[in-house]
């Protein structure tokens, strides 16, 4: 990082890049030169985001394989019906409409306080 050259990390495969990526993000802390660190990932267009392991968390809450759409449905009625009535509804509605939680709260509300306004 002194030499202020990151080529070898664009070498590394990318589990090995975001492991080191993330160790020197630490030292650039431990050392006071984070923002020389900053200015690397920049210059060598660095990103942190890997998409395998977005979707990770997704996959293990529905099927080993990530790909059954019949075990996520099977998944969301099995936890429907230990549910009281009104957390069902807005587990189904969260579901139906895929909108994040708090963008659901807040349509849920509008229909139950503002109908009309929500429609218009």
């Amino acid at each position: 990082m002194e030499k202020k050259d990151a080529f070898t990390l664009t070498t590394l495969i990318l589990d090995v890049k975001s492991h080191a990526m993330k160790a020197l993000a630490a030292l650039s802390k431990f050392m006071g030169m984070y923002d020389s660190w900053l200015t690397l990932i920049k210059r060598y267009n660095f990103k942190w985001s890997n998409l395998n392991w977005s979707f990770a968390p997704f996959k293990s809450i529905f099927d080993e394989n990530g790909n059954d759409l019949k075990s996520m449905i099977d998944w969301i009625m099995e936890v429907s019906a230990v549910l009281p009535l009104e957390y069902k509804n807005i587990l189904l509605f969260n579901t139906l409409t895929g909108l994040r939680p708090d963008e659901a709260q807040k349509a849920i509300w509008l229909i139950k306080i503002r109908e009309n306004q929500y429609v218009d």
